[in-house]
């Protein structure tokens, strides 16, 4: 299982186990072509865990919008709000991600419960141990 980096602007009790880069680094970076098909491709993904919506970072006027959980689609997992900041901002994903993404026509994969259960337990075992 493969995880997509957390962002430095986003703190949570267990970022320190995560790959972290600047969402500042990030925005704009994006094809504005590919942004809506590969947020629908990280928002339209199994949502493993769901804890309601944080402050935008880069305005902060707009209040607790941006969705924080965890998604995955059998081989790649990330925060929930990578989807957010693609549609948003234009933030770019690692490029062997996007072309994971491609790959699959930006068509979610549809995972069984065992397939979930793998994948939780994958995550589980690489950030903990």
């Amino acid at each position: 299982m493969r995880i997509l980096p957390a962002f430095t602007e986003i703190e949570t009790a267990d970022a320190a186990w995560f790959e972290q880069v600047s969402l500042h680094q990030q925005v704009g970076r994006l094809a504005d072509s590919l942004r809506e098909p590969l947020a629908q491709y990280l928002d339209g993904s199994t949502v493993l865990m769901s804890a309601g919506n944080v402050a935008d970072p880069l305005d902060a006027d707009k209040g607790p919008i941006v969705p924080f959980g965890f998604s995955i689609d059998g081989e790649w997992a990330w925060p929930t709000y990578w989807a957010y900041f693609v549609r948003e901002y234009g933030a770019v994903v690692p490029h062997d991600f996007l072309e994971h993404a491609r790959t699959r026509a930006f068509t979610p994969a549809e995972l069984t419960d065992g397939e979930v259960q793998e994948a939780a337990d994958g995550i589980q075992k690489l950030l903990y141990g």
